[in-house]
């Protein structure tokens, strides 16, 4: 498990690629999971389960063995960014000892060069009392919470996902982090199983936009991929689900890129995906290193002139 590793990734506020440090921190397993079957397009928690023995939830002295041994990983490297993914929200205690989170968050506070720190969370669990602990623990150093929202649309959100999120909830959330000087992250489905491809279209625009209208600092375009174990698998078993074209992602970036910043999210996850957005074949390679260029500049112009007869 490769659970700890430095790669580059484009800061948008500081304009410049800088090293980022990933952390695949095993946690419980995601609460609204445990609570309802989750989300229909997650299969995260299968990975988590893997690790964990089925969700449970390790003390703190576990988790900072494991912390570091990743550290010690990554131990010739000077990361700026550092993030971390544990398959669910950190900010649950029930997820990760609320010792661990600030243990981490003094880590980084304390860390020569990390300057920013990015976690994710369901957005119930961001709350007034724990954003000023985590105020008190990280000091002057940056922090950005990751928020899933995946659709402006409550139907699609709640129904078609089962995101379990009032727009009340996520935009409280935001909010909060703003009175405490924290950046926050939205994540945008593209394509749930119940609209077509126009429709996803639309409906990730009209997310995004509502994203930046309500505060939010950073959009990620989550596309759709299948994972085994989850709707997505089974409907695309059936032949009634394909993941989004890349033209489709393209159309995306490019009517929202001039909003704020949006990145594209990876299409390779854990479990690994057996299905990925992808157009005919003869111009995949091209416009996948186009979507890879964008992620390094985020310079939506990079995809001015593509074009292959698929595209119609």
């Amino acid at each position: 498990m490769d659970f700890s590793f430095i790669d580059k990734v484009f800061e948008p506020f500081w304009q410049k690629l800088v090293d980022r440090w990933v952390l695949e921190l095993p946690g419980a397993g995601c609460e609204w999971y445990k609570k309802t079957g989750g989300c229909t397009m997650c299969g995260f928690n299968q990975s988590t389960y893997k690790y964990t023995f089925g969700g449970k939830l390790y003390p703190h002295f576990v988790f900072m063995l494991i912390f570091l041994w990743a550290r010690f990983l990554i131990r010739k490297a000077r990361p700026e960014i550092m993030v971390i993914y544990n398959g669910g929200s950190f900010l649950s205690d029930k997820e990760i000892p609320l010792k661990t989170q600030l243990a981490i968050l003094n880590f980084v506070r304390r860390h020569p060069t990390i300057k920013k720190i990015m976690v994710e969370s369901r957005a119930e669990f961001v709350t007034e009392a724990k954003l000023q602990l985590y105020k008190n623990a990280i000091g002057n150093k940056e922090l950005e919470i990751a928020l899933g929202l995946e659709s402006a649309d409550d139907k699609v959100r709640n129904e078609c996902l089962h995101k379990g999120l009032t727009k009340a909830t996520f935009e409280n959330a935001v909010k909060l982090c703003k009175v405490f000087g924290f950046q926050t992250f939205a994540y945008v489905f593209l394509k749930p199983h119940c609209l077509n491809e126009k429709e996803a279209i639309e409906d990730a625009v009209k997310s995004i936009e509502y994203c930046f209208q309500v505060g939010v600092d950073e959009v990620s375009l989550s596309c759709a991929f299948v994972q085994e174990g989850t709707l997505l698998h089974e409907l695309y078993q059936s032949g009634e689900f394909q993941p989004p074209t890349l033209w489709s992602i393209i159309e995306v970036i490019q009517r929202t890129a001039h909003l704020g910043p949006v990145r594209i999210g990876s299409f390779d996850d854990d479990p690994p995906p057996i299905a990925k957005p992808h157009n005919c074949g003869e111009c995949d390679h091209e416009i996948l290193v186009a979507i890879e260029h964008y992620r390094q500049t985020q310079d939506p112009t990079i995809f001015t002139g593509l074009n292959c007869a698929c595209k119609k």
